[in-house]
């Protein structure tokens, strides 16, 4: 029983790392990528979905559910529901069409809840991506903001700029210079009409905060 019991957490840990760091679409890809029978994989996937530690998103990928994204959010000290960030984040990707998401900002970027753009050229965001900040972080005023990033890659290699247009939603609680932001995104160019994306992210705002949790 204990050996079954430590192959099974070891199963339900090795698929969530897989879907908070790859966009796999099946369970024969996880399959695939951890090398586990087909079979366990269809039921781990299942219950894992059934507990909200895994979800769908719009195309079908599996993406981190509600429950860890929530416990994620309670550590780094924003009261706020996971249950809410996505709808904020699908609506802001269809007013503008750019890729958006809720992020944690603090010395770097670190991408929560996203929806990719459906311009040309769109950024292409991984789970739990993270960027180093170009520029020095915003102080926190409650507005929006403009940043220039890099993907973090090992050894301080900084390659591929990303420039992000951003509103601050809220302030950590256990953290005065992290901040829960919302944002658009693009590779190698600015973002054209700033004024229109500002808009948009204030609207996120305004909805944002109809509803304190």
């Amino acid at each position: 029983m204990a050996k079954w019991s430590d192959e099974s957490v070891r199963r339900f840990r090795g698929i969530l790392a897989l879907v908070s760091n790859e966009q796999v679409l099946t369970a024969y890809d996880v399959a695939n990528r951890l090398k586990l029978p087909l079979s366990s994989t269809y039921h781990v996937i299942s219950e894992l979905e059934r507990l909200s530690c895994i979800t769908r998103d719009e195309n079908g990928y599996l993406l981190l559910g509600a429950l860890p994204l929530q416990m994620a959010l309670d550590m780094l000290g924003f009261a706020v529901s996971a249950h809410r960030l996505a709808p904020l984040v699908r609506h802001l990707r269809d007013q503008c069409g750019e890729t958006a998401f809720v992020a944690s900002l603090e010395e770097v970027v670190s991408i929560g809840t996203v929806a990719m753009g459906y311009r040309p050229g769109a950024l292409v965001v991984q789970p739990s991506q993270t960027y180093r900040l170009q520029s020095d972080p915003p102080a926190w005023n409650g507005g929006v903001f403009q940043l220039k990033l890099a993907e973090n890659f090992p050894y301080g290699d900084l390659r591929h700029t990303v420039y992000m247009t951003g509103i601050q939603l809220q302030q950590a609680k256990n953290c005065s210079a992290r901040i829960l932001v919302a944002g658009v995104a693009r590779a190698e160019e600015p973002l054209s009409d700033i004024e229109f994306f500002a808009r948009c992210l204030n609207e996120i705002r305004s909805l944002f905060d109809k509803r304190k949790d």
